[in-house]
């Protein structure tokens, strides 16, 4: 029988050399419960007046991983910049386009109120986050 768990974890380091050592740590902790880590789900984002500068690949057992410009951790988009900055345009445009969808589907019903309410519940909750 083959199990599956998604694990999420963030790391914050101030060098790349101490950004390896920790992943090199859960590698081995992991290995240690027969876990293994995919390389290719993982991303790693700088942040800091040099974040589009070249620096040496993160590697997972082997596997390098890919550097990005964004990334979405706990449902808020983090983005590389030189200050910490969060992607609010992801989230508008989720709530636009439920927003859209509901007003055309609720087109025919003259009652504001319950365009109101329904807005409430399904638009909402994409701007929780903001």
């Amino acid at each position: 029988m083959v199990a599956f768990c998604m694990l999420m974890i963030l790391f914050l380091s101030s060098s790349v050399c101490d950004l390896q050592r920790m992943v090199n740590v859960c590698v081995n902790e992991f290995s240690n419960c027969d876990m293994c880590i995919n390389a290719s789900k993982c991303a790693v984002l700088r942040i800091g007046p040099r974040f589009s500068k070249y620096c040496a690949d993160i590697c997972i057992q082997g596997l390098p991983v890919a550097y990005c410009d964004k990334t979405k951790y706990l449902g808020v988009m983090l983005r590389s910049s030189v200050k910490f900055s969060v992607d609010l345009s992801y989230m508008k445009t989720k709530f636009y386009r439920a927003f859209n969808t509901l007003f055309h589907k609720s087109s025919k019903f003259k009652d504001e109120l319950v365009i109101l309410q329904l807005i409430s519940a399904y638009c909402k909750p994409h701007l929780q986050n903001v």
